[in-house]
């Protein structure tokens, strides 16, 4: 009798110990896959839209269990409006559709919005169980993950649950930072865009006199910027003109150095502008310029922002204001 007892007493502990084991096994795994989790792979500055995004983030749901179809419904910055942004199984959007208005309707959606964490639901239009899990910042929601579980799929465990939130939380983060490269660069594109169609040239030159930026007339009209010998505007300039422009470009700039640090914009007033007569080094012979110039304090740092023009096209127009 003591033997069969000693023997199950035995038994039980080597259980214990091999459950315990599996258990330990499981939270490594589940660790390194919350650590993986969080490295976006795909390269948020170059991409246009958030398709490739989102594939990586239901790939990722995947990695921990897998569903029938993902779909991933973004707002509409517009509207703020839910829409279907992308779903991994075209076939079954319109009942995912489906049942998300019926979700909409019941007010589960906005349940599962405040909820902040998986929400199981069952959907008659699928004849499934659905998940939903908000995809959302400290700042707002971005969107909402939604995946059928396959038929006589088992109940998610914590660990999984608390992974899946990993996921999202990520995916609502990676979103917000793509719509922020989205911004600046069509922000950047229209600056760009703008200046490009001013019939004058525009420039920004830096405390060492380095061109920082022209547009397409100012590109034209300084020649090859790119050339590796010419990188300041002084070096545009005939001989003759250079210590004199250089010395009025210093004199300006100084008037920004010394402005408040509570001014920004506000340094390119009337007094702090600039205008000087100068001529272009050219191939042929030397052109006239009128070289406008004004600091403006840019990230911190004071530049000269320049509008430059032939001669004969500033008195061309000046005559023709005159007569006008």
């Amino acid at each position: 009798m003591e033997n069969k007892t000693a023997s199950a007493g035995v038994e039980y502990l080597e259980d214990r110990v091999s459950r315990l084991e599996d258990q330990a096994r499981f939270t490594l795994d589940a660790l390194e896959l919350a650590a993986s989790l969080g490295d976006c792979q795909v390269s948020i500055s170059s991409l246009h839209e958030p398709t490739l995004l989102l594939r990586e983030a239901a790939s990722r749901v995947a990695m921990i269990t897998p569903f029938s179809a993902s779909a991933v419904y973004l707002v509409d910055e517009g509207t703020s409006d839910f829409y279907l942004a992308y779903s991994d199984q075209q076939e079954w959007n319109e009942k995912i559709e489906a049942a998300t208005n019926s979700f909409i309707d019941s007010g589960m959606f906005s349940f599962a919005l405040r909820e902040g964490r998986p929400v199981v639901v069952h959907a008659v239009e699928l004849q499934r169980r659905v998940l939903l899990h908000v995809l959302e910042t400290s700042s707002r929601v971005r969107g909402m993950f939604v995946g059928v579980f396959p038929e006589g799929a088992k109940n998610l465990t914590a660990v999984e649950m608390a992974l899946l939130s990993i996921v999202c939380k990520n995916c609502a983060s990676a979103i917000e930072v793509f719509e922020l490269y989205k911004c600046f660069r069509s922000g950047g594109e229209e600056v760009v865009a703008f200046s490009d169609s001013l019939p004058v040239g525009v420039l920004d030159i830096g405390d060492n006199g380095r061109i920082l930026f022209t547009n397409k007339r100012a590109g034209k009209l300084l020649g090859s910027i790119a050339s590796p010998e010419k990188q300041s505007i002084i070096d545009f300039l005939v001989p003759e003109e250079r210590d004199r422009v250089e010395s009025l470009l210093i004199s300006c700039l100084a008037l920004g150095v010394s402005a408040s640090d509570y001014q920004t914009e506000a340094l390119a007033t009337p007094q702090n502008t600039m205008r000087i007569h100068t001529a272009l080094e050219t191939q042929n012979e030397p052109q006239a310029v009128s070289l406008h110039v004004t600091p403006l304090r840019r990230n911190g740092v004071v530049v000269l922002r320049g509008v430059v023009a032939p001669v004969d096209d500033v008195v061309t127009r000046a005559a023709r204001a005159e007569g006008a």
